[in-house]
């Protein structure tokens, strides 16, 4: 609550400072929540067999008596993702994207000349377009947006619930938001719109022959750069690549599992693996992105199990 709070008061300032009112902002977002909501089920229609499946597994009396909280969880998760896309939108009123010429440019020297993307399409042949689809938006968006639900419901270790909602906050707030604004950047699927129009002049054939642009996730790659063009506010929208939360929050869920059970490591690296693939494959992401995001979660999860973060929850209410 505390950390919604801050989020809250802190967003709401900087868009009254480089943008409108906020109020309106929150209020056209709210506006566009039905069909945003209508989306989000679409996406992640499998919570619910998964919630009652878990419901059945877990002890009664200890689900029972964590819901409270874990409902207070909902709409903090909620408020706090409407907090994040109204700064995301803001961004580019800032400053305009910059960084995306760098990051190509790195991304060559790190792959001995190429980019990147062009390695994961010689496997186009073998992906599904659906099957990448649900890996990359609707398996990721429940738990990238509601981990600290999960963590009240199943988890009963309190330290390690503080530890991983810290690390939930670090990767939309400190990547997704204040590293994001500092290296502002839109990704290789926008680079022609923005930058040098040849530069990833194959890319887009590559996305079509994939069946990339008429996916799920093509269309959704064109509804965030027609958001941008607009300026319109919409829940989700807005546009940036480095460093990928995505990839971040893969990062948050591997730790979560290797810190569950230790034979979890390897699940959880093919996880990362996958997202880090799959980021660029489908175009959001140069591979730095990725790789920044690793680091930055898995470094700041070591010196948090270092020093752990304490609860400062009375006995009483444990």
């Amino acid at each position: 609550m505390r950390l919604t709070a801050v989020y809250l008061l802190a967003g709401g300032a900087v868009v009254a400072l480089f943008r409108d009112n906020p109020v309106v902002l929150i209020a056209e977002i709210a506006r566009a929540l039905p069909q945003s909501i209508g989306f989000f089920l679409h996406l992640a229609w499998w919570v619910v067999p998964a919630f009652v499946g878990m419901f059945l597994l877990a002890p009664k009396r200890d689900l029972l008596g964590r819901l409270p909280r874990a409902f207070l969880a909902v709409i903090l998760c909620t408020a706090f993702f409407l907090v994040f896309t109204m700064l995301k939108t803001t961004m580019p009123f800032i400053w305009p994207f910059w960084a995306d010429p760098m990051f190509a440019a790195l991304d060559r020297v790190l792959h001995l000349g190429a980019d990147p993307w062009v390695w994961t399409h010689g496997f186009a042949e073998r992906i599904s377009i659906a099957t990448a689809d649900r890996i990359y938006m609707a398996a990721w968006l429940v738990p990238a947006m509601y981990l600290p639900v999960l963590l009240i419901l199943f988890d009963g270790d309190q330290t390690r619930i503080n530890r991983f909602i810290w690390l939930y906050a670090f990767a939309w707030i400190g990547l997704g938001n204040l590293l994001a604004l500092a290296f502002l950047s839109a990704g290789p699927v926008y680079f022609d719109r923005l930058f040098d129009p040849d530069l990833f002049t194959a890319l887009p054939p590559a996305l079509d022959a994939a069946g990339i642009t008429d996916s799920a996730i093509g269309r959704t790659q064109t509804k965030l750069w027609r958001a941008f063009q607009s300026s319109a506010q919409e829940a989700g929208s807005g546009i940036s690549a480095f460093p990928s939360v995505h990839v971040g929050m893969v990062t948050v869920f591997a730790l979560y599992l290797f810190e569950r059970h230790r034979l979890m490591v390897i699940p959880g690296i093919a996880l990362v693996a996958t997202f880090q693939f799959l980021s660029v494959y489908l175009g959001w992401h140069y591979a730095v992105d990725g790789y920044a995001s690793i680091l930055l979660v898995v470094a700041l999860w070591i010196a948090m199990r270092k020093r752990p973060v304490s609860a400062n929850i009375p006995e009483k209410s444990r």
